[in-house]
């Protein structure tokens, strides 16, 4: 019986990889030349230009307008094949909200474009989250096309979520990456190929996917396709689109009981998920983790306050909003954000990753002017009593930009010009004092540049202070900063040789070269409770490859407690200061043997006790010397551990332990996938663990335990190498990347608690952490939109300003981590559930009730919302 196979020609178009994006957008222009050629005489009918957008706008902006306008002519009759993706992003470096926004301006660009396909196309993501069906479905995408992380016994699978959203999915047996055509014996290399997938295929059409990354279509391609239709009667070969392949292969399964996958793909039997880039270069990690939580966090809810008075004045800034998103959207392609690329790549990653907090900067000043906070024209200070653009923080605004409710302390920085104080106090617009504890000072100069003024220095201090805040959700609160004669503040600041503090939760002392936490609730005494562990890494850019069992730790060479307290001496802030040295060899040699040379690596370790508070607050300032090696924090659990629990995008995912062994694989082999990925939180234990940008964790054996470890920077000088114990061939070109080795200063940022946490706690910590209430300079806003959501279990995701139907609107979106349904409850009883791609969802039956690891985005007129007024702290009726 002959089988029809579906001959989908296709390029997988990395921006930048081990060229730089200028060198592939040169080799871009080349490749299109010849596909539209092709497609201009009918020898091509239909061409796959990957599942990202970005690459068709990287070719309109810089090709000849004549070639473009061809172009452009087949993208919109639909033989040139676009989205829905906008970037072809890592789904575990970066946040859920980012892959929404990805989908969402991917399907938007394509559709202005001429028209977007309908697949939701994976091919070559190292590994897939367990949400990635919800999403797609979000979207109105009912399929996938994917390849790394799936074992299943044939390719036409169902992929389901933990919320039971599913997918009919291709599981690409072989990889995407097939040019049998291009092959000097290319009836032989498509004959083995064909036998391989016809084996592993349930019925119904095969797929071979003609093309690879960077590669030009072949000029003769349908002449060989009818010349082997011709010689054989096994197999027809037909050009189709992807999209015809998958809307036949589909209907033919339709009432079948097919395979099903469930949640996270890492399986690495069939194919590489090469783990290890979750911390290569982990310094890109933290940049954009930080920008993600100042964008997503920060900028879009100060924005959605403002948006009434914007439109009202001089528009909502949605294009410059959307270029930011761009700029950001772009850095996650997954061989950029992966850190697996050459030097230059990432060098320019940091260089756009500046820009963008340079836009969010720039975002969250028009905000801040639009609502009366602060100004930027001298004129306006002068003759309409706006505020000095000159001001200091002497009066400023604590803004929670979540909908849910802010209760704890908080260190805030705040500058005030003029000579330094010995004290200050911090006092609502009311007139009530918050209790507050002075924990720093420096000397500090401020530079501001008015529109139509000269700019100038402020010379003046920069203080860091401690402040007990409760605060609704999107509350915004006016205060001041008041000088007081010295008080218990800083004036009782000590700083003592002692080598331990404490509070109400904890005990922390150093002894014998470890650091000792007792937990005062449980009485159980954590002994080297937190060390540093470095070890030889003879891997690449993608896998980590032990050279040897050397174990290499960090001394502590002194220990420093400081103590602060409020002016009513019943709260006290305390850190313990460690200073750390690590001796170990410098690295490997070319034959990959162990350096004869040894260095010392050197960092500062700040542990903070807040008042009343069960984590303990933790940064580390590290200045790496050591080449080819793995520096690793490790947490002691105090016990055995059988699973582990992290975030990933819009899931709280169970993971049962796995032991590294180091034992050498070869040929198509990759050692079994130990490392954790997590995007903010990990749980193992009694520990609890958040962060920003520490992505990779492992559960790893000491002595009558296991110890939570976490990476902190993976040494590395290659992008690829096919010399590694833990892969058995290279996993990109062997190329050099001296600047992978991280030999640079890093400030890592983590706070820990060993109460055994539960999910919606910890994730909620992870959440006030990593998005904490913010100081805005300046106050003044009158009455402001508000929205609060009551239930703890869910998880915020965005909260923006949107317009639907030409109605303005405010968008929430969150996620539920828990196995039972959960009931939002809002201050505003006016609103619409909509999907994910803003659509009216008709699925849910009750609107606020969010089912169990559902995803559920909210929608409220701006007209129907409370508001509340930042000095007086009243809230006031609807807008």
């Amino acid at each position: 019986m002959t089988k029809d196979v579906a001959v989908v020609v296709q390029t997988h178009w990395d921006r930048e990889w081990y060229y730089p994006h200028q060198t592939f957008l040169a080799r871009l222009l080349r490749v299109m030349q010849q596909v539209v050629e092709q497609l201009d005489s009918g020898a091509l009918k239909s061409f796959l230009f990957d599942g990202q957008v970005s690459a068709i706008e990287d070719f309109y902006a810089h090709a000849e307008p004549a070639l473009a306008e061809r172009v452009r002519s087949h993208v919109q009759s639909g033989r040139i094949v676009i989205g829905p993706w906008y970037i072809m992003a890592d789904e575990f470096l970066c946040a859920g909200e980012s892959l929404v926004r990805n989908l969402e301006m991917g399907m938007v660009r394509a559709a202005t474009h001429g028209r977007c396909q309908a697949v939701g196309y994976l091919p070559d993501t190292f590994g897939h989250i367990a949400q990635m069906p919800q999403i797609l479905r979000g979207f109105g995408i009912d399929n996938a096309v994917a390849w790394r992380g799936i074992e299943a016994p044939q390719s036409e699978i169902e992929w389901l979520a933990p919320d039971g959203s599913r997918v009919f999915t291709i599981f690409l047996t072989e990889g995407y990456y097939q040019h049998p055509f291009n092959t000097a014996d290319w009836r032989d290399a498509l004959n083995r190929y064909l036998e391989k997938i016809v084996n592993r295929s349930g019925g119904g059409e095969l797929l071979l996917t003609q093309g690879g990354d960077h590669l030009l279509t072949i000029e003769n391609l349908q002449q060989k396709v009818e010349a082997y239709n011709a010689e054989q009667e096994d197999f027809r070969l037909t050009q189709r689109s992807l999209e015809a392949y998958i809307r036949g292969v589909h209907a033919a399964h339709a009432g079948t009981d097919l395979p099903t996958v469930t949640g996270e793909l890492r399986d690495n039997q069939s194919a590489f998920v090469l783990p290890d880039v979750l911390s290569t270069r982990q310094y890109l990690k933290a940049q954009n983790q930080s920008l993600e939580d100042q964008f997503i966090g920060l900028v879009e809810p100060l924005l959605a306050l403002a948006a009434p008075v914007l439109e009202q004045a001089q528009g909502y800034p949605q294009c410059y909003l959307e270029q930011s998103w761009q700029l950001l959207i772009e850095q996650h392609a997954h061989d950029s954000i992966c850190g697996c690329s050459v030097d230059e790549v990432h060098r320019e990653m940091e260089m756009r990753f500046s820009q963008l907090h340079q836009r969010l900067d720039a975002l969250m000043q028009q905000a801040q002017l639009a609502l009366g906070m602060c100004n930027d024209r001298v004129s306006f200070h002068r003759d309409h009593s706006a505020p000095d653009p000159f001001a200091d923080d002497r009066r400023f605004t604590l803004f929670n930009p979540s909908p849910k409710p802010r209760a704890g302390w908080q260190l805030f920085s705040v500058f005030l010009r003029g000579e330094v104080r010995e004290d200050l106090v911090v006092k609502t617009a009311a007139g009530d004092r918050l209790t507050s504890i002075l924990v720093a000072r420096e000397s500090s100069r401020e530079f501001q540049s008015p529109l139509d003024d000269f700019p100038d220095l402020i010379a003046g201090h920069r203080y860091t202070v401690a402040v007990n805040v409760v605060l609704e959700g999107m509350q915004m609160l006016s205060c001041e900063v008041h000088d007081v004669a010295r008080e218990a503040s800083f004036g009782n600041g000590r700083v003592r040789e002692a080598r331990v503090i404490e509070n109400a939760f904890y005990r922390l002392s150093v002894n014998d070269n470890q650091l000792i936490i007792e937990d005062r609730r449980s009485g159980r005494r954590y002994d080297d409770a937190l060390s540093l562990v470095s070890e030889l890494d003879g891997g690449d850019t993608y896998n980590f490859s032990p050279v040897d069992t050397h174990r290499y730790r960090a001394d502590i060479l002194s220990c420093e407690a400081q103590t602060h307290t409020a002016a009513d001496a019943a709260h006290a802030v305390h850190t313990l200061v460690l200073r750390l040295r690590l001796r170990q060899p410098a690295g490997l040699e070319r034959d990959r043997s162990v350096s004869p040379e040894w260095i010392e690596s050197e960092g500062e370790l700040q542990l903070r006790l807040m008042p009343g508070d069960d984590y303990i607050d933790a940064q580390l300032d590290w200045d790496n010397r050591a080449r080819d090696q793995r520096l690793r924090l490790q947490l002691s659990t105090g016990q055995t551990v059988a699973h582990s629990w992290a975030d990933s995008a819009f899931h709280w995912v169970e993971r049962e332990k796995t032991y590294s062994d180091g034992a050498q694989v070869s040929g198509q082999q990759e050692s079994p996938v130990a490392v954790i990925p997590s995007y903010s939180a990990v749980s193992a234990g009694p520990i609890g663990f958040v962060h920003r940008g520490l992505q990779e964790a492992e559960i790893v054996a000491a002595e009558h335990e296991d110890c939570l470890a976490i990476t902190l920077i993976r040494s590395v000088g290659w992008l690829s190498r096919r010399d590694l114990k833990t892969r058995g061939l290279g996993a990109g070109p062997d190329l050099p990347t001296p600047e992978a080795q991280c030999l640079r200063s890093h400030q890592f940022h983590f706070a820990f608690t060993l109460q055994q946490p539960e999910p919606p706690s910890l994730l909620q910590r992870a959440d006030c952490w990593r998005k904490p209430v913010s100081l805005l300079r300046g106050s003044g806003p009158g009455p402001l939109p508000n929205l609060q959501l009551t239930a703890p279990e869910l998880q915020v995701s965005s909260l923006r300003y949107a317009v639907r139907e030409g109605v303005p609107v405010l968008e929430l979106r969150v996620w539920n981590p828990m196995p039972n349904a959960v009931s939002a409850t809002f201050n505003c009883d006016v609103f619409t559930r909509v999907d994910l791609s803003g659509q009216v969802d008709k699925t849910v039956d009750a609107a606020a009730l969010v089912a169990p690891h559902q995803i559920a985005t909210f929608v409220f007129p701006y007209d129907r919302l409370v508001t509340t007024d930042p000095s007086s702290e009243v809230q006031h009726g609807q807008i």
